[in-house]
């Protein structure tokens, strides 16, 4: 799908060039022509798996048992962190949620997203958390009133294939290669476009449009019908949490977005095959940094990490990416060490503390020593609960950002540092309300240990203050942790 619509688009620019040479004009009239053939071709093969589709979800859809979201392994954090060479407090409270004073929540990220819809110019005008882009929408692409059953989700798709869908797949296809949106952007731009296009109890009319882009642009993507209303059933590359799904007959977990709170309680009917041309899960893991323009950038200041570096440190961050990310479904922690983080703070992070490094000198122990205390003690510990109010771990601009986290989020710092300045191996070392951090050393050194596939790995705990690389937290010295790999 990507390439034919990314061809299609290169020809119409370039085909306004000036061509020097008539070899060239010809070289680039047998290649537009090539290439003209090659789209229709594709819109052809488009239109033919739409009908059939269209056939296929007239069938008799099967009723799938609604199941209540996992619950992540690690769970809840201490509701304090422990200092070394002192026992942990009794929990005030419920463990993992505030207790004593009142806590100030984080600082509310300075964008949202919205949008607005103009149907004479079959236009939508998106605010991609301070990104301004429009987006095609044709009237056509409208649709009329769809009720929660086969037959007329079956005619609402071929009103959505028969209408001028491509410009908007083509637009969106755009946006996702020029910015470098994840998976999850793509998706959220499309709901919000359902949501300015239709009113509020349009809700059937927004599912299936929200499918039916997802699809076109080769997501797996299916709808089901719970009472009167549609629901949108997406397959994730990974495991997310809280959030209800059913499986399929092949134990693909499909977890249900919509409009409509459901329970285990309420039947719901779906189809039992994917659109042909739509192959990829959502893929959570942010693999390449969004891209965005200089000026949706802020340099926040490090101020506990500049007492440590003894030097005012001062970091970009991208405000569309914290922004954006506030919302992020609940994933595994290691999808987190597996995002990319972004180019422009990245840079002036590792700039900072290289530099520190070679200039004290250090030795490989040394510089995971250092790194370790600048972690412990670069951030003030919060829970999630006493940040936002339910579980989320931080992606690393997050942290930076709010300057607060707990142990989920600062493993993931600690690892990221000690892997891209010293270049050592990691892994998490997982507990139940706590995780800690393995690093597989090449020189010896003293302290804890655990074994993983045959390798020696030293516990170094960013969340245990104070505490030297080796040391474990007291509660955890007789546990043997779950090891994951990062």
């Amino acid at each position: 799908m990507r390439k034919y619509i990314i061809a299609a688009v290169c020809v119409l620019l370039c085909g306004f060039g000036t061509i020097s040479a008539q070899h060239g004009r010809d070289d680039f009239m047998e290649f537009y022509k090539q290439r003209g053939v090659e789209f229709n071709k594709f819109k052809e093969d488009r239109a033919k798996a739409n009908a059939e589709f269209t056939e296929f979800l007239r069938q008799a859809w099967q009723e799938f048992l609604v199941k209540a979201g996992k619950t992540d392994p690690i769970g809840p954090v201490p509701d304090k962190p422990v200092y070394y060479g002192e026992q942990p407090a009794p929990s005030g409270g419920m463990h993992g949620l505030p207790s004593g004073s009142l806590a100030v929540p984080a600082p509310a990220p300075v964008y949202a997203i919205s949008a607005s819809y103009t149907e004479g110019r079959g236009v939508v005008d998106i605010d991609f958390f301070g990104l301004h882009k429009s987006v095609p929408f044709s009237a056509s692409m409208k649709l009329p009133r769809v009720t929660a059953n086969e037959s007329a989700v079956s005619q609402g798709w071929a009103s959505l294939s028969d209408s001028d869908y491509l410009t908007t797949v083509e637009a969106l296809d755009a946006l996702r290669s020029e910015h470098s949106l994840s998976d999850w952007a793509v998706y959220t731009i499309i709901k919000q476009m359902t949501d300015q296009v239709y009113v509020e109890e349009y809700i059937n009319e927004k599912i299936l449009t929200q499918m039916f882009l997802l699809t076109q642009l080769g997501y797996r993507a299916r709808v089901g019908s719970a009472g009167n209303d549609l629901i949108l059933l997406l397959p994730f590359d990974g495991q997310i949490y809280r959030t209800s799904y059913i499986s399929d007959e092949n134990n693909t977990d499909y977890y249900i977005f919509g409009y409509t709170r459901l329970n285990s309680q309420t039947p719901l009917y779906t189809f039992t095959e994917d659109y042909p041309e739509a192959v990829d899960k959502l893929n959570l893991v942010i693999d390449t940094p969004m891209k965005m323009p200089a000026e949706l950038y802020r340099e926040v200041s490090l101020d506990l990490w500049s007492k440590i570096l003894g030097e005012e440190v001062t970091v970009p961050i991208c405000l569309t990416g914290v922004s954006f990310t506030l919302d992020y479904p609940l994933m595994d922690l290691e999808a987190y060490h597996h995002s990319a983080v972004d180019s422009e703070t990245s840079k002036a992070i590792l700039r900072a503390v290289k530099y520190r490094i070679l200039k004290d000198d250090m030795n490989q122990a040394e510089a995971v020593s250092f790194i370790l205390n600048l972690v412990q003690k670069g951030f003030a510990y919060k829970t999630d609960y006493e940040m936002f109010g339910r579980s989320k771990p931080l992606f690393i601009e997050e942290s930076l950002y709010y300057g607060e986290n707990n142990c989920k989020d600062r493993v993931l710092i600690f690892s990221w540092l000690v892997r891209e300045t010293i270049g050592l191996e990691t892994v998490m070392a997982g507990y139940q309300g706590h995780v800690a951090c393995g690093v597989k050393f090449t020189v010896p050194v003293t302290g804890d240990k655990f074994t993983y596939k045959g390798v020696e790995y030293t516990m170094c705990d960013p969340t245990y203050i104070g505490a030297p690389v080796g040391a474990t937290m007291p509660q955890f010295r007789d546990v043997s942790p779950n090891v994951i790999e990062i």
